[in-house]
């Protein structure tokens, strides 16, 4: 019969006065997983951990790669931490060592099962969006009125390791964050870019797409809940899901010739005119009942039972009902030329009876069609700033309708084999 086990009384006071210790340790899985799209995410973990009565030693040992410890937030429910000890000798991921925790909690009530959760961010997980845009079959060469639309996300993980997320939402927007050493992200290109102006598209009597994502509207940006237990493999880098599927479209298809102040479309000496192809855009309204996250638009269109490639934009970020455009590229069979025919200053008196200079500018806009069909065309100007900046349009050929500060816009029709010539002049003081 074995002797029992006998403890020198030194040693076991030792034993008695140490805290009961906990370890947790599954690095890559976490309750919920929200991934921004300036490559950091923010990872939330939870654990039941058994805690006794008094002070609690509990090491965490799960935290992501390169885990920010600057925004780490512990909770422990009916207990309170104390101490949170940050050290790095946890899972070795491409030859680093990962941050741990040493939590001290003090537990005032009962032993038993209490719910602690470790909340941070963490750089390396990213996202961004897609679209295709396929626009459906005409004939006889007149525009499509009519197009498909899928949406789909990027899912990018170069932690290294395996990831986990209960619930993975989306994050699209200029949200501030920071970089580990505390300087701004700048990921937002995308969300710089103004949408031109364009007119209402009905999108009356069409089929509700197919929706796999749930989103809710916040102050700064918008959030997507992406699905749930989504794993995100460390061998596969990137992981394409979808957002939405098969939503119809409205399309209005616009031939827009924008030129700045300045612009003549002369050859090199200054005396032929050279034509360029007007620039082609789709416009279309939202038709989800959430936000559009922004991402690259690739367009296609149906060459018999074959869907081809026509060109590639980007959508911004697009409330519901929201409208957006995209370009195409440059027309095939419209063309336009620009020419400054007069631009001088001459005095005149204000109502202050003192003399003044304003800046007299008269344009000739050519816009031939080589195609079969009449087309319309949207003629953007560009107004030269002078002095107080007051301008108007004082003789046009064809009605104009002010934009901005500095942009008008004339709309006219472009008979099929022919030429529409607009001329305007402008006065600015």
């Amino acid at each position: 019969m074995p002797k029992p086990l006998r403890l020198f009384p030194a040693l076991l006071l030792t034993l008695l006065s140490l805290p009961p210790q906990t370890s947790a340790q599954s690095q890559g899985n976490a309750a919920h997983l929200t991934v921004y799209d300036a490559g950091v995410a923010e990872v939330l973990e939870e654990r039941t951990v058994e805690l006794q009565p008094g002070l609690n030693q509990v090491e965490w040992r799960s935290l992501m790669p390169k885990a920010f410890a600057q925004t780490l937030r512990v909770t422990a429910e009916d207990a309170e931490v104390t101490r949170v000890d940050v050290t790095y000798d946890g899972v070795e991921v491409r030859g680093q060592r990962s941050p741990a925790l040493r939590l001290s909690i003090q537990n005032r009530g009962g032993a038993g099962a209490r719910r602690v959760q470790v909340d941070y961010l963490a750089p390396d997980i990213s996202w961004r969006g897609d679209y295709s845009l396929v626009l459906d079959p005409v004939q006889s060469g007149a525009p499509s009125t009519a197009a498909t639309l899928d949406s789909w996300v990027s899912l990018n993980n170069n932690t290294g390791t395996d990831v986990r997320g209960g619930t993975v939402d989306l994050v699209a927007g200029e949200v501030a964050l920071l970089t580990g050493d505390g300087a701004s992200r700048r990921d937002y290109d995308e969300m710089s870019r103004n949408t031109a102006q364009m007119r209402n598209v009905s999108t009356e009597g069409e089929e509700p797409p197919a929706f796999s994502t749930e989103a809710a509207g916040l102050s700064a940006f918008s959030r997507f809940r992406l699905g749930r237990d989504v794993a995100l493999n460390a061998n596969s880098p990137v992981s394409r899901l979808p957002l939405f599927q098969r939503a119809r479209l409205a399309i209005t298809q616009r031939n827009v010739f924008e030129n700045g102040y300045d612009v003549q479309t002369l050859a090199r000496g200054g005396f032929v005119l050279v034509p360029r192809g007007l620039e082609v855009r789709l416009v279309s309204k939202n038709p989800t009942q959430v936000p559009m996250p922004a991402g690259q638009v690739t367009i296609y269109a149906r060459d018999g039972g074959v869907a081809q490639i026509a060109g590639q934009d980007r959508i911004p970020l697009t409330p519901p009902g929201g409208e957006f455009s995209v370009t195409q590229g440059r027309s095939s069979t419209l063309f336009g030329t620009r020419r400054i025919l007069e631009r001088r200053q001459v005095e005149y008196r204000g109502q202050d009876g003192e003399t003044h200079q304003k800046l007299i500018t008269r344009v000739e806009v050519v816009l031939t069609n080589r195609g079969a069909l009449e087309a319309e065309a949207f003629v953007r100007e560009a107004v030269e700033p002078f002095v107080a900046n007051q301008w108007a349009v004082t003789d046009s050929s064809a009605k104009a309708e002010r934009l901005a500060a500095n942009t008008f816009q004339m709309r006219v029709n472009v008979p099929a084999g022919g030429k529409t010539v607009v001329t305007y002049t402008v006065e600015a003081k």
